[in-house]
């Protein structure tokens, strides 16, 4: 595991060397850390970029949405409504199932027409590989609450996330025969769709997280995703949240997303049949489950076709 007559001792106490300066920083500023030279090619650690400089970046517009996943727990939980202005850079780990370090700029506008930025950043940790499983761990202006506890071990890649009870904890649930029940849906009107882009988020986001050849492929992703089209969305909260108002329920910390589209010639799932056709109404549900403690929040999501045998 050593180069030349580097023991294997000294090998982890660089290894670990390199991992405190990370963390420092949570990972989020590793310009000034270097690895040793002995370690080129043999441990990558965390994969800056730059998008100031350059945006040929892997899965750009997926990374994006992984951005604007850390503004939605923001606003959740604030009560606020920051959307992306821009990626200013991030750092990854260069597995299959990665995770990421980014650093944002964002923009609110307020009800009386004024608009207010801020710097972001968001950790985001993919859980599983070809499908919607992934955590937030970190959503925070820079400066708020950024206090690092060293004395905390750092973990490049963890599977935690926020857990649900209830309706919200195990397999994600089949489509239902029907959204009448009051009690448990609510159907969103036109317009709450289009206020609400995190809707077309989750879209994306199941999407890509079952096909990441949409992403990974450079001018691929805009000619699959901008044709797609929502033709319903329907959200199911507790029941009993009936008595809530839509905006509670649209932003309520639990909850499963149903959303009808059209628009994808020939959708991807591990395990699944699609047929093929742009015309073809799709449908996908996602989860949302933020915890009140640790103020993770975790999105799980599947496409429905055809079973394969």
């Amino acid at each position: 595991m050593a180069d030349g007559n580097m023991t294997r001792d000294e090998y982890h106490t660089q290894l670990r060397s390199y991992w405190d300066q990370v963390r420092q920083s949570e990972g989020f500023d590793v310009g000034n850390v270097v690895l040793p030279p002995w370690m080129n090619g043999m441990f990558s650690g965390l994969v800056p970029y730059d998008c100031g400089v350059n945006d040929d970046y892997p899965n750009s517009d997926l990374v994006k949405d992984y951005g604007r996943v850390g503004l939605h727990r923001y606003n959740l939980l604030k009560g606020t409504n920051f959307q992306l202005s821009s990626l200013i850079k991030f750092n990854m780990l260069s597995n299959p199932v990665s995770s990421y370090y980014m650093t944002l700029a964002a923009e609110s506008l307020d009800r009386t027409g004024g608009r207010s930025s801020a710097e972001f950043r968001v950790r985001v940790d993919e859980r599983e590989f070809g499908t919607l499983d992934l955590a937030c761990s970190v959503a925070r202006i820079v400066g708020e609450g950024c206090t690092v506890t060293t004395n905390k071990p750092f973990v490049p890649h963890f599977h935690q996330g926020a857990v649900g009870d209830g309706i919200f904890e195990g397999e994600l649930p089949d489509w239902p025969s029907d959204f009448s029940d009051e009690n448990r849906f609510y159907v969103l009107k036109e317009s709450e769709i289009w206020s609400s882009e995190w809707i077309r988020m989750y879209m994306t986001l199941v999407v890509c997280g079952n096909d990441r050849s949409i992403t990974n492929k450079l001018g691929r992703s805009k000619k699959v995703l901008l044709p797609l089209k929502i033709v319903e969305a329907v959200i199911e909260t507790k029941t009993g949240d009936v008595k809530k108002t839509p905006s509670e329920r649209l932003n309520a910390l639990n909850a499963h997303v149903y959303i009808t589209f059209t628009g994808l010639e020939e959708p991807r799932a591990h395990g699944q049949i699609f047929e093929i056709g742009k015309h073809l109404k799709r449908k996908a549900v996602i989860r949302r489950v933020v915890d009140k403690d640790t103020q993770y929040l975790s999105l799980v999501g599947k496409l429905f076709g055809c079973t394969r045998d």
